[in-house]
């Protein structure tokens, strides 16, 4: 019996203790869909090359994105001292960045009352959650089942894509070889 692949997701999120519940919380969630999760600088992955390279490389291998978003700063409006939030890390505004050009589809889960910046909201669709809120959960459940199945549509596509791609290349060179071999049989025909 052939073992269903399973999509790969890149998991940004934060590493600090305080934020460890929500992370594990949408980690389950992830796995709960059939995506395996990896890639997290520090978590699933360790190198002793720079940080952005592992990032790249880890995003490079993965299908996907999960971006978990968990407030990190203190954020204030220079002209406006009473605009004030609580920012995600420049890291995940990394990783998202490397997502968005490398291709990759990015499911975002936001911890209620983390601001994400300008970026995110109109690069991607994100799920805001409270912490680890089970009614809130339920209530956005059937959006959440949607947004795995559209990303693992994309994910199928794009394996689809480099299935054909391989095929045919190795069509090319059965190709190449018959060809050659013509050749070569015109050229020395008692061979």
């Amino acid at each position: 019996m052939k073992e269903e692949i399973r999509p790969k997701a890149f998991i940004s999120c934060s590493l600090r203790e305080e934020d460890k519940d929500f992370v594990d919380f949408i980690t389950r969630i992830v796995m709960r869909f059939g995506f395996e999760p990896m890639g997290t600088i520090g978590k699933y992955q360790a190198a002793p090359i720079p940080i952005w390279q592992q990032m790249k490389e880890g995003i490079a291998s993965a299908d996907c994105v999960v971006l978990i978003a968990t407030p990190r700063y203190l954020q204030q409006d220079i002209n406006d001292k009473n605009k004030t939030g609580q920012g995600i890390s420049e890291m995940l505004h990394i990783e998202v960045g490397m997502a968005v050009m490398s291709g990759k589809p990015i499911l975002a889960f936001v911890l209620e009352g983390t601001d994400i910046g300008g970026f995110l909201p109109q690069a991607i669709q994100y799920i805001e959650l409270k912490h680890t809120d089970f009614e809130g959960l339920a209530s956005k459940w059937p959006l959440i089942a949607n947004y795995f199945r559209s990303a693992m549509s994309i994910i199928q596509k794009k394996w689809y894509e480099n299935e054909n791609k391989k095929m045919l290349k190795i069509a090319g060179t059965i190709l190449a070889i018959i060809g050659g071999a013509s050749v070569l049989d015109r050229i020395f025909p008692d061979n």
